[in-house]
Parts: C-alpha cells; structure tokens; sequence
C-alpha cells in the first residue's frame, strides 16, 4: 500500500481534478493505467482528453487533499473555485450548482431520501444522532452579536389567519409533546424530566454571573 495524491488537467477547458488514492490496492504506479480517479465526470471522459500533472506518494494523501481543496476554496472563493476545478465535494462540503440542485430534486430522489433519513433515526445512526452541534462559547457570543438590533421578526404579520396556518401545519407533530427545555448551563436539550443533576429548566443559559437577586440571594432563571 502506497497512498498517493494526484492532480490532473482537462485539456479543452483547462480545469483542474485533485484526489487521492490511499486503499490497499494504492500505488502511484497505478494511475491513469488501471485506476482513473474516482470522479464519475472523469471516468466517463475519454481518457486523452486529460494529462497528468503531478502525482506525489505521502503516507497523509487523504488527509493531504482535503487541506488541498479547502485552501483552495479559502484562496479562490466559491464561483473561481467552480471554474478552475472539477471537484465539487471540498471535504467536508459539497459545492452545488444548479444543474446538480435539479437533478437532485425530483421527487423519487426527495422520498428515497426521507425514508432513508427515517431508518437511520430509528437506528440512532443519523449524523446529527452522533455528532450533535455544540457551538462553543465565542460562537454564541459571534451569533448574539449578529443578532443585536435584528427586527426581521417584526416583519411577519402574525394575524389570525398566520396562527391558524402554523397550528394546521403542526397537527400530528409529536416530537416535543411532554417535554420542555432544560439546560446545565453549557447545553440545552429537551425532555420531560431532568436530564440529570445541575440542569434546570429553562432554553436561556445563563453565564455565572447573571440573574435576578431575590431576598440578597443571586438566582438563576
């Protein structure tokens, strides 16, 4: 096993592909004779229409590409990114235009995703199940200061007719039925009990410092 990185130019439009081969079958020696990229743009195009630019052996290639493309994306910017390269997934992230944006959402593509996203809920195995987001002190600080003087709310023209749109879209939505917010002071989440010891109910989450004093006695709400 020899993982290795490449690069790659297509001829008639001067764009550029980048990979990476880093399986058991890896070897520098192997490409562009029996393997051609992973890339299904690439590998349905006549092999002459590309040349071979660099192709470099390290033991880090996977994690090599991915610093690659996202230094590129920082450099270049999302519409010079998509010009210059053929990459579109930047590791994490990929880069949608709206050919692909169509193509995606047909409506067998939009059900087969729902239900596949419904299994893995079951399962507990959704992406947001095992890697739940947790934004750090200075992103809730970078968020609150974005939001300071945002009126956008007040736009929304919540009448009677809005109250009875939102209860009617609502109805048979049983998520958060029971439950009510708790936090510990560094996270928030839902349920019906205390999640456990030093959480409290309420969504705000409150810095050491904060409250109300009541009776000369500082009290978080």
């Amino acid at each position: 096993m020899k993982p290795y990185f490449y690069k790659i130019k297509e001829k008639n439009s001067g764009r550029y592909y980048v990979g990476c081969q880093y399986g058991i079958k890896s070897n520098p020696s192997n490409f562009w004779v029996t393997y051609f990229t992973s890339n299904l743009y690439v590998k349905s195009q006549p092999k002459n229409n590309f040349e071979v630019v660099a192709v470099y052996e390290r033991a880090d290639a996977r994690d090599y590409e991915k610093r690659y493309l996202q230094k590129c994306y920082r450099l270049l910017g999302r519409d010079k990114f998509l010009k210059i390269l053929i990459n579109r997934n930047i590791a994490p992230g990929i880069l949608n235009t709206p050919e692909t944006l169509l193509k995606a959402n047909t409506p067998e593509k939009r059900l087969k995703s729902s239900l596949a996203a419904k299994k893995r809920i079951e399962a507990g195995t959704h992406n947001f199940l095992l890697n739940p987001h947790k934004p750090t002190e200075e992103q809730r600080k970078r968020s609150s200061e974005r939001m300071k003087g945002n009126t956008l709310g007040k736009l929304i023209n919540r009448d009677e007719a809005f109250r009875n749109n939102q209860a009617e879209k609502s109805k048979g939505n049983t998520n958060v039925r029971g439950k009510q917010w708790w936090n510990n002071g560094a996270d928030r989440k839902r349920s019906k009990e205390s999640p456990g010891q030093g959480w409290i109910k309420g969504y705000r989450i409150n810095t050491a410092n904060e409250g109300i004093k009541i009776n000369g006695r500082s009290r978080i709400l």
